[in-house]
């Protein structure tokens, strides 16, 4: 089960551990968005999806049906920033927008943040039996 507002906390916290300093939750950078959206997929599959903007591409999610942005921010954009063209992209494909490094690092970051969050326990099937 995907719980937006949960991810969105524990994306929001591994990302306050960024020693970059023009990164934070709340002026998360362009280049960000290959790497959370490819993080996303490969935890909780879905689509990755590409838009045209000023500096290239950007990144982000379907999943469900439902179009998830977690790297832009719903107020204070104008129109040309709120613009989706959902056009399909691949994992392959984000790759080639961030170091390998980088990824590894958010997404240990996230899953540390999504297990104090909600637990893993509740994500993974029952091997008792």
């Amino acid at each position: 089960m995907f719980d937006r507002t949960v991810v969105q906390e524990a994306l929001k916290h591994s990302l306050e551990l960024d020693d970059k300093p023009e990164v934070s939750p709340d002026n998360q950078t362009d280049d960000q968005d290959s790497v959370v959206s490819l993080m996303i997929h490969d935890i909780f599959g879905g689509e990755i999806l590409k838009t045209h903007k000023k500096k290239g591409w950007h990144f982000y999610n379907r999943i469900n049906g439902e179009r998830i942005d977690f790297t832009r921010s719903e107020m204070g954009k104008s129109s040309e920033d709120n613009r989706f063209e959902d056009i399909p992209s691949t994992p392959d494909e984000t790759y080639n927008y961030f170091q390998e490094e980088d990824y590894s690092t958010y997404f240990m970051r996230f899953v540390r943040a999504f297990e104090e969050a909600v637990g893993l326990d509740k994500y993974q099937p029952d091997c008792s039996a």
